[in-house]
């Protein structure tokens, strides 16, 4: 099977140099298209990276939060739409799917609003398994539903083109970009190389397949996909991606994944909260589901002493006054926090939970976000990524841009 037999891939780029260059490129495609990016905003930090060699303006789209579990889902198609009439300079939208916890957005009535307002969207599939084919236990790429341009990664990222009404406006600027960064571009795979993974990906599925049905059949621990389908913006479930609620079963799910990680079987969880432990197949050989199940269900209640999750909500998000290139290029300096309010961010400072940025570059500094943020870290629960400082008593800030850009 060679790449232009897969359905709704008009075009193919297999890329040599790792995943964040593919973020790179499509950062390098969007300025042609118009000023204003609507990025979601607990995109992956290469796709941000990807909009500081841009320089675009972006406004963030906010995923539905979860407070049950502290994480974050989705985007809704209406908040996508919303976003894009608010401005006539959208260039393009970019969104995740499926998410770190396993959920797949509803890619077509997201692709619907973004081609209504006269945009492509962009979907970042970085988090599928790198699997190339097609099976029933797989669900539709995100090119299947509409979208114009999707991003994948592992071994060979991959730029893929859709059919979409946007495909041919495009296709040159993806080429040309490409061309830029002297990558290779190809049409098809090794047909070993293919075999191999469509071998890899059932056996994937076989062993999600056990571990899911291991987890609901002790009723110790719960699937966080099993309550997908009362969250908006969500239309299914990656079935290589669990996210298991520890929680319930008395134990974090931070220290789920250390005790598994003695075990020698750490090497299939992806992330961790307080509350949800995250199991990605696919990538590498994956575990035993037995040996798996056995370990998971012989974790000690109560060593962790799990506390009650955080239901608290994101503040709004400060006012943009610079890119994220102005800022990540600006001369910086650190402050304490109350000094900081009105004053414009130069660091990406990331809540957990629910994992989504409280603050991106370029954005102001509102007293509302620095009373969450000392609140989260005075928290058992809350873990803050980006701060100055571990505790998030100091911030960095734009002392003034260079002019530069």
């Amino acid at each position: 099977m060679s790449l232009k037999e897969i359905p709704a891939a008009r075009r193919t780029w297999v890329l040599t140099q790792g995943s964040p260059l593919s973020h790179c490129i499509t950062g390098l495609i969007v300025p042609a298209l118009g000023g204003t990016v609507l990025v979601q905003r607990d995109a992956p930090a290469p796709l941000l990276d990807g909009l500081v060699v841009s320089g675009l303006d972006a406004r963030s789209l906010l995923p539905v939060l979860d407070p049950e579990h502290g994480i974050a889902h989705c985007v809704r198609p209406e908040d996508l739409a919303a976003a894009a009439a608010e401005r006539t300079d959208v260039a393009a939208v970019l969104v995740v799917s499926p998410t770190r916890y396993g959920a797949v957005a509803d890619i077509r009535a997201l692709a619907d609003a973004a081609h209504a307002s006269g945009v492509p969207l962009i979907v970042d599939e970085s988090r599928r398994s790198p699997v190339f084919g097609r099976h029933p236990g797989l669900l539709p790429d995100a090119l299947a539903h509409g979208a114009d341009l999707s991003v994948t990664s592992g071994s060979a990222p991959v730029l893929r083109l859709g059919d979409g009404p946007h495909a041919e406006l495009l296709r040159p600027l993806v080429e040309r970009a490409v061309d830029l960064t002297r990558q290779t571009s190809c049409d098809a795979l090794p047909a070993r190389s293919l075999a191999r993974d469509w071998d890899h990906v059932l056996a994937s599925l076989e062993t999600a397949a056990a571990i899911g049905a291991g987890v609901r059949k002790e009723s110790r621990f719960s699937l966080v996909a099993d309550g997908f389908g009362d969250v908006p913006g969500i239309s299914g479930a990656d079935p290589l991606r669990m996210a298991v609620n520890t929680r319930v079963g008395g134990v974090s799910g931070r220290e789920a994944h250390r005790l598994l990680d003695q075990a020698g079987l750490g090497g299939t969880v992806v992330g961790a909260t307080e509350t949800v432990l995250t199991l990605a197949l696919g990538e590498e050989a994956g575990p035993d589901a037995e040996r798996l199940l056995d370990a998971l269900h012989a974790l000690p209640a109560g060593t962790a002493h799990p506390a009650e999750p955080l239901r608290i909500s994101l503040p709004a998000p400060g006012p943009g006054r610079l890119t994220l290139r102005e800022a990540f290029f600006g001369h910086h300096r650190v402050v304490d926090c109350a000094e900081a309010v009105g004053m414009v961010s130069a660091a990406r400072v990331t809540a957990c939970p629910p994992g989504v940025p409280v603050l991106l570059p370029g954005e102001v500094v509102t007293a509302e976000t620095v009373a969450y943020l000392r609140l989260l870290a005075r928290s058992r629960e809350g873990r803050i990524r980006g701060a100055a400082d571990a505790g998030a008593t100091t911030l960095r800030v734009v002392q003034e841009p260079t002019g530069l850009w």
